[in-house]
C-alpha cells in the first residue's frame, strides 16, 4: 500500500512544519528516519519529487536527516551505533522524532533470539531496544514504528482493524497511537487511513491517495460490499448517460 512512501512524506512535512493531511505540527520538528527497506536510488528519487519550496527545502536539510537502507538489528551494539548517528547529525538539538522503517528489519529477539511473533520478545525489543535509543538521544522525542500486518479477511480488518498487525500482540498494548492503512478495495487506488488513540479526542478515518506524486486527502465514499461488477457497471451507465446529457447541453449552447 506503500507504508514506507506514505511514512516519508509525512515525516518531511513535519520537518518541513507544513500539514499533512490535516495533521500539523506545531513547529518544523528534527526527525531522524531510520529506515532499513528502501533502496538509496529510489529513496533520493522520492525526496526530490517532492516539490519542496527554497524555504521548506532549507528546513528539510537542517531537520530531516534519513538513513540509506541500512542492515543492522537493533541489538545492544546497534542501539549504540544509531544513538551516535543520531548525536554526530543533531549535535546539542535532539531529534523530536525518531521513525523507525519497519520493525522486522531489525527486530532483535533478546537472549533466546525468539522472533516478532513472540509476545516476551516483542517487549523485550519495544523496552530494552527502542526506548534505550529514545532515552539515549531525547527521553522527549516521539517513537514512530512501522509495522507490516498479516494476512486478514475484509470481515475482520472491519470488525478490528488494529488485530491484522503482523506478529505479536502485545506490540498493540505498547503505543500511544496507531495508523493504520489499508487499500479497502485492491482495484482502486484510494487507501483507507485508520488511526487509534489512547489519550486526547477520536480521529476520523480518513480517504487518501497519491495524486500526481502527492499524497492527498479524498472524500470518503461508501464501499460496495455486494454484487461489486454489477454495481460497476451500473455507475458506468449512470456516467455516460450525464455525460451524454452535459454533451447535448454544450452543444445547443454553443448554436446559442
Amino acid at each position: 500500500v506503500g507504508k514506507s512512501d506514505f511514512l516519508m512524506a509525512l515525516l518531511a512535512h513535519m520537518a518541513a512544519g507544513k500539514s499533512f493531511i490535516g495533521l500539523t505540527p506545531p513547529r518544523p520538528l528534527r526527525v531522524f528516519y531510520l529506515q532499513a527497506e528502501v533502496q538509496y536510488d529510489y529513496l533520493r528519487e522520492r525526496v526530490r519529487g517532492l516539490g519542496w519550496p527554497d524555504d521548506a527545502l532549507a528546513l528539510l536539510r537542517e531537520n530531516f536527516f534519513i538513513t540509506p537502507q541500512v542492515r543492522l538489528v537493533l541489538n545492544e551494539d546497534g542501539v549504540h551505533r544509531v544513538a551516535e548517528s543520531i548525536r554526530q547529525r543533531f549535535h546539542a538539538l535532539p531529534p523530536d522524532i525518531i521513525a523507525i522503517d519497519p520493525i522486522r528489519n531489525v527486530f532483535d529477539g533478546g537472549p533466546d533470539s525468539s522472533g516478532e511473533n513472540d509476545n516476551n520478545a516483542m517487549m523485550f525489543f519495544l523496552q530494552e531496544r527502542v526506548e534505550s535509543l529514545r532515552n539515549m538521544t531525547n527521553p522527549a522525542a516521539g517513537i514512530i514504528l512501522t509495522h507490516h500486518t498479516r494476512k486478514a479477511s475484509k470481515r475482520q480488518v472491519d470488525e478490528d482493524p488494529f488485530q491484522s498487525f503482523s506478529g505479536a500482540g502485545s506490540l498493540r498494548s505498547f503505543y500511544t497511537s496507531g495508523m493504520l492503512l489499508l487499500r479497502p478495495d485492491e482495484n482502486a487506488p484510494e487507501r483507507k487511513l485508520i488511526f487509534e488513540l489512547r489519550n486526547g479526542p477520536e480521529l476520523s478515518d480518513k480517504a487518501v491517495n497519491k495524486v500526481h506524486g502527492h499524497w492527498q486527502e479524498m472524500n470518503i465514499t461508501p464501499t460496495r460490499l455486494v454484487m461489486k461488477e454489477y454495481g460497476a457497471r451500473q455507475d458506468a451507465e449512470r456516467d455516460r448517460r450525464q455525460d451524454t446529457i452535459l454533451r447535448l447541453i454544450a452543444d445547443e449552447a454553443a448554436k446559442g
